[in-house]
């Protein structure tokens, strides 16, 4: 790699960002997919575009600020994107972003970039990351499906009723410790194989063991149900692969 072989890691947030796309391809099309997913205000510089990018700038999703590539565009842009097919172009991207001190990421060359994006999965309200530093996308892709396999919806599931334990003991205004002490315990049980197996009673009993002094069976049997209301009232726990590459 150019400077170093390490990788700060870090998850953004992009809502209302503004984010240039240099490049209206397939890989182009990648990047801005997720980055709208994530409330990022994109801006495109490209000649040809896909079909699906063409009407997303109809639509007034993407705001097309030319189809040729000036460094002035730039100006005012909080993340970079260098994704067309011609290496040349976008080394030069990344020498104007970098010389604005703005974070660019590069299709071609990614270690020229200033940031590289992870093969990551979804699922619900957990985003796993993988990267191997450019040396192989493809070898992170496979370490990410391995991960993949892993994880089943109770992940979702037990994470809810996490958050809501969380909640319902923050709320006795016990000792930090105690606290620490409560979540510790709760998260080192089988919660996830539980919510697999919906087995309710197994979850409610150990936990209520744990939290006795200050929850009884009614209430936690309550945050469970709430738990697995808000769980299966949407689509996150069904597992989503984003980002196939770490560039």
């Amino acid at each position: 790699m150019a400077k170093t072989d390490r990788y700060y890691p870090a998850f953004l947030s992009l809502d209302g960002r503004i984010c240039l796309v240099v490049g209206g391809g397939s890989v182009g099309e990648r990047k801005i997919r997720r980055l709208m997913n994530c409330g990022a205000s994109v801006r495109l510089v490209s000649r040809d575009c896909t079909p699906w990018i063409r009407e997303q700038c109809r639509a007034g999703r993407i705001t097309p600020v030319g189809v040729e590539y000036h460094s002035d565009r730039l100006t005012g842009v909080d993340l970079v994107f260098a994704a067309t097919s011609d290496p040349g172009l976008n080394r030069r991207i990344a020498a104007d972003a970098r010389e604005k001190r703005i974070w660019c990421n590069m299709a071609t060359d990614p270690e020229l970039g200033s940031f590289i994006l992870p093969s990551i999965f979804e699922r619900g309200p957990v985003t796993v990351a993988v990267s191997t530093a450019g040396m192989s996308p493809a070898a992170a892709k496979l370490i990410r499906e391995k991960l993949e396999r892993g994880f089943g919806p109770g992940l979702t599931l037990s994470l809810q009723f996490m958050r809501l334990l969380r909640s319902a003991i923050l709320a006795q205004g016990l000792d930090p410790r105690e606290n620490q002490r409560i979540f510790r315990e709760v998260a080192a049980l089988p919660l996830e194989e539980w919510f697999d197996g919906n087995q309710r009673d197994e979850a409610v009993i150990e936990t209520q063991a744990i939290c006795a002094q200050w929850l009884g069976f009614t209430e936690l049997n309550q945050l469970w149900d709430e738990a697995w209301k808000s769980s299966s009232s949407s689509s996150q726990h069904c597992a989503t692969a984003v980002e196939p590459s770490d560039t």
